[in-house]
């Protein structure tokens, strides 16, 4: 939006007393009374700079002062008040120089973006709020694709705030440097919440993930996966504590399940592999070795004093040797 800037200029006479002079008053007198009207001349006109710059507006003392327009050597173009020299006050910068800006339109100070303004970028994209020494310090970034992210701004990037992207998800927390996520919460699309530490984006470090489907995990993450260790809880109410590898139960772990039945033991890819023990909950219990999450061989006690030697076959199902 185009600005106007209205100004005001106030012109004070000045009374002068009739009395005798001489002939080296009247000189001193004219002599003063052209140097006013040649001041007066200078306050407005065009002058060239001493960096190639081009300025056109209001001047004191040979400087841009007041309103003006201010074309660059690289072909960036100002228009706004100026002081001292300086765009300073309200103004907007149209850039040449750089093919990814298109202008600015606000607060300056000292030749520097200074106050509340928004920075037009060439893709539509824009950056409004707070600008401190020329950068983005308090505000929003509105990208083309939907992506919005507002909060306290680290020069280039935002250091603290909030962000939610064209795909809808959504970030509250700190960020790094480069922009990415640090550490913080993150509503997924898809409805998933995370709350914890992240790396390139990725959950990494310590979290805690509650899924859509029911499901809800506490621990350690490494690159998005599970890793280290953690507590799964099922919505059906399963429930795993120990170590994970790649997203999957992976050394020692206790399983909990629905019915109440406890394995305590190693597991390997996400099901119990090696040794192990069962508690079935009702004062039957074995313990023994397991490969693809079933029983292989191992003693089963039947809680009343007998024991067999036992294992289970492919469909689950319990067999004495």
């Amino acid at each position: 939006m185009r600005l106007i800037f209205l100004f005001c200029f106030f012109l004070f006479g000045c009374n002068v007393e009739q009395r005798d002079i001489n002939l080296d008053e009247i000189q001193n007198t004219e002599s003063t009374s052209e140097a006013s009207v040649l001041s007066k001349a200078a306050t407005q006109g065009k002058n060239f700079l001493e960096d190639g710059s081009v300025y056109e507006g209001e001047l004191v003392r040979g400087l841009p002062h007041g309103f003006g327009t201010r074309k660059f050597p690289n072909e960036d173009f100002y228009e706004g008040q100026f002081v001292d020299g300086n765009a300073h006050g309200h103004g907007t910068i149209r850039y040449k120089s750089d093919a990814n800006l298109e202008k600015y339109v606000g607060a300056w100070a000292n030749g520097r973006r200074e106050g509340f303004g928004t920075l037009f970028l060439a893709d539509s994209s824009r950056m409004i709020g707070h600008w401190e020494k020329d950068a983005l310090f308090y505000g929003e970034f509105q990208s083309v694709d939907g992506t919005v992210i507002s909060g306290e701004w680290n020069r280039k990037f935002i250091s603290e705030g909030k962000m939610r992207d064209e795909f809808g998800n959504e970030f509250t927390g700190f960020f790094n440097l480069d922009g990415s996520y640090e550490q913080g919460y993150l509503k997924g699309a898809n409805g998933d919440q995370y709350t914890g530490n992240f790396l390139n984006n990725l959950y990494h470090g310590k979290g805690i993930l509650s899924k859509t489907s029911g499901s809800l995990y506490i621990g350690g993450f490494v690159e998005g996966e599970f890793s280290g260790a953690g507590v799964l809880t099922l919505a059906i109410g399963t429930r795993y504590s120990g170590e994970f590898v790649k997203g999957e139960p992976n050394g020692f772990g206790v399983q909990t399940n629905p019915e109440g039945v406890i394995y305590s033991g190693l597991w390997g890819n996400g099901v119990k592999s090696g040794t192990g023990s069962l508690d079935f909950g009702d004062g039957t219990s074995f313990v023994g070795e397991f490969q693809n999450g079933l029983a292989s061989e191992g003693i089963y006690d039947w809680g009343d004093g007998r024991k067999t030697d036992s294992y289970q076959n492919e469909e689950g199902e319990w067999l004495d040797r």
